[in-house]
């Protein structure tokens, strides 16, 4: 989203099928709704209408199971932009089948500034952009309840609705200049051993993914995608959180400039625009400090990190890192499953961000 001058959130909770203490199955069957509208305003967007939320529930009655949910967020402003995401991530089969889902559909203004960890700022940097994304994640379990292996599918429709004058596009540089179409397919690989997968306060994250795209499967570019997801958990005996969490994504061939590596945004390098620095590979490392219960139901996040974009990992330089940091509000809106509303102040250097979503950043 881009950067907001003014920011005014409300939100409503509704909770259904109230938890019944005395029987275990009437838990599994509770469904959990949390839904907020929000408006906002920026140069680029005008003024702006949404709302976002979050279903939670259930689908084994099997003690420990985990929970299912489908998030979802979407805008109109009054300049005719728009933009809707829904996030679903199901487990089946008594949790021995992991289901993940990503769908965008949107009209937005978006940024380019070149590409690499120094490209300068322009007047033109915004283009208009339609894009329809879909995502697709299958991973059944292995020999262990904490090991999924499975494939992962990626789509992409973008078209330059209109360059406005960003030198980048007109000049035709980057593949990718007029849009096209991206599609690839790969293997993902993890193991989780959180004790939550909301909130959680032991255990880790950890995934390996790899994604191809080729003309064969309808792709007008061909490249190569890897991602590593490192993510680690520590309690301490003040019932506070110490999370941590490296991020690797690594491209080769010819990917189009916007889905190259894009440093920023609500879950990575909190503080810097989405984009404004991209490139072949980027890396993140961060940690946050996690305070759940301050007063009633709000609890406090402190957050702080660094990572950069280059052409290639051995290109990567000390004296481009780009440091982030910053403070959460969380308020727990449903104490069982610990789902949390998730409000975030970044700072990076010489820019800044207010984020605005459910669950934790990661």
């Amino acid at each position: 989203m881009p950067k907001i001058t003014l920011f005014l959130i409300l939100f409503i909770a509704i909770n259904v099928l109230a938890q019944n203490e005395d029987q275990d199955t009437t838990d599994v069957k509770r469904i959990t709704w949390f839904a907020y509208p929000f408006a906002f305003y920026s140069p680029e967007t005008s003024l702006a209408f949404g709302a976002g939320g979050i279903i939670s529930f259930k689908l084994s009655d099997r003690f420990g199971s985990k929970p299912s949910s489908i998030t979802a967020s979407g805008y109109y402003s009054i300049n005719n932009q728009y933009d809707l995401t829904i996030q679903p991530e199901v487990y089946l089969l008594e949790d021995k089948l992991k289901l993940w889902s990503k769908f965008n559909y949107g009209k937005i203004f978006d940024f380019f500034y070149g590409v690499g960890n120094s490209s300068p700022k322009i007047e033109n940097d915004r283009y208009l952009q339609e894009n329809i994304l879909f995502q697709f994640k299958v991973q059944p379990k292995l020999f262990d309840e904490r090991l999924n292996l499975g494939i992962n599918y990626e789509f992409r429709r973008m078209n330059v609705a209109d360059p406005r004058g960003n030198p980048f596009l007109e000049s035709k540089t980057f593949p990718g200049s007029n849009g096209g179409t991206t599609s690839g397919v790969g293997v993902a690989i993890s193991w989780d051993s959180r004790d939550n997968i909301f909130y959680p306060s032991t255990g880790g994250y950890y995934e390996l993914s790899t994604t191809n795209f080729s003309k064969v499967i309808g792709s007008d570019f061909e490249y190569r995608k890897f991602i590593f997801d490192f993510r680690r958990f520590f309690s301490l005996p003040i019932n506070h959180v110490i999370a941590f969490q490296t991020y690797f994504m690594i491209q080769g061939g010819s990917p189009p400039f916007y889905d190259l590596a894009l440093l920023g945004g609500d879950r990575l390098m909190r503080g810097y625009l989405a984009g404004r620095y991209r490139d072949k590979a980027y890396y993140v490392i961060q940690s946050e400090y996690r305070i759940p219960d301050l007063v009633w139901k709000f609890g406090l996040v402190f957050f702080g990190g660094f990572g950069d974009v280059a052409a290639k990992l051995t290109k990567i330089e000390i004296a481009t890192v780009k440091p982030t940091y910053g403070v959460g509000i969380r308020f727990r809106f449903d104490e069982e499953q610990k789902l949390d509303l998730r409000v975030d102040v970044g700072f990076g250097r010489g820019t800044n961000g207010v984020y605005f979503s459910v669950n934790q950043a990661f």
